[in-house]
């Protein structure tokens, strides 16, 4: 990954974003990182008229550090810890921050939402998920935690066959180097056709075929299924597998919109107990600034 070996989570002092912090520190455990940890303030307007600006800004770092120090005091003696206070909009300065430190990963609690508003962005996890270059894990529930790092460790790539998904294998295999992880390759055949699930098979055999020619562990599976939502199979694979993560493609290449996101995306974001990993498409001629093209899947399915 073409990244600073650093993590950086988001702590809002809200419960969800500490379960993030107990993962951030777990990966960064792992893999020999820094932990970079971004507590962002919104100020609020009473305040502001009480108080002048130095004021407000003495006050509130004071007494936030006070709490970020806490939460971070049991795991300063694994790994090396840096935090930061800052002001404004949280994912604006989460995305910011993150283009000055140049993480390997950004990870945020997400936090539940009525499900009358999990059509639309508005937690400031999907915001960075969308506007961020860096990929993302977010961390939604508590999952039993001593259960995940005793016994959750192959990667789940849920994997559309009809679309190109060249970038979200090199985002999964450079992953599963990082953490000495296997790969599940994972698909879901919908339209109940003996034809076309032998198609998806064979698909799956190659790309497979040609990731282990590369030094890459993975095993594959599909499920046949016409009624139950695809973001549910996913999210119970998951659990059945004991996976570590699942990598996901956050958007289309052509579809340019900060307000939606593909609906599989956001309902496995918004429903999976396991963490998932956001990754953007990027520009094939230009390449991404975080990772490299492992592979061109088309070329596979052609040989």
């Amino acid at each position: 990954m073409k990244t600073k070996n650093k993590i950086l989570v988001a702590l809002d002092l809200e419960a969800q974003s500490v379960v993030a912090l107990k993962y951030a520190e777990h990966f960064a455990e792992i893999l020999d990182y820094e932990l970079d940890v971004i507590t962002v303030v919104e100020e609020s307007s009473l305040l502001s008229r009480l108080f002048s600006g130095d004021e407000v800004e003495k006050k509130l770092n004071k007494d936030v550090q006070e709490q970020v120090d806490k939460l971070i005091e049991p795991y300063t003696g694994k790994v090396k810890i840096n935090t930061t206070i800052s002001y404004g909009k949280a994912y604006e300065e989460i995305v910011e921050y993150a283009k000055m430190i140049q993480p390997s990963l950004i990870i945020m609690g997400k936090s539940e939402m009525p499900k009358y508003k999990r059509a639309f962005l508005g937690s400031n996890s999907l915001h960075v998920i969308l506007e961020s270059e860096f990929p993302v894990i977010t961390i939604r529930g508590d999952y039993d935690f001593e259960k995940y790092k005793k016994e959750h460790h192959d990667i789940l790539v849920p994997l559309d066959l009809k679309k190109d998904i060249s970038e979200q294998i090199s985002a999964a295999v450079e992953v599963s180097k990082l953490f000495d992880s296997s790969l599940y390759l994972y698909a879901v055949e919908r339209k109940g056709s003996t034809g076309e699930k032998t198609r998806m098979l064979t698909q799956l055999a190659k790309i497979k075929e040609a990731l282990i020619k590369e030094g890459v562990k993975c095993k594959t599976g599909l499920a046949s299924d016409e009624k139950t939502p695809v973001y549910e199979l996913i999210c119970n694979e998951a659990q059945k597998c004991s996976a570590s993560l699942i990598v996901i493609m956050t958007r289309d290449e052509n579809k340019f919109t900060d307000l939606f996101m593909g609906s599989n995306a956001r309902d496995i974001i918004n429903n999976s107990d396991i963490p998932v990993l956001s990754v953007e498409p990027w520009d094939r001629k230009e390449g991404s600034e975080v990772f490299s093209q492992f592979i061109d899947i088309f070329s596979v399915y052609n040989k």
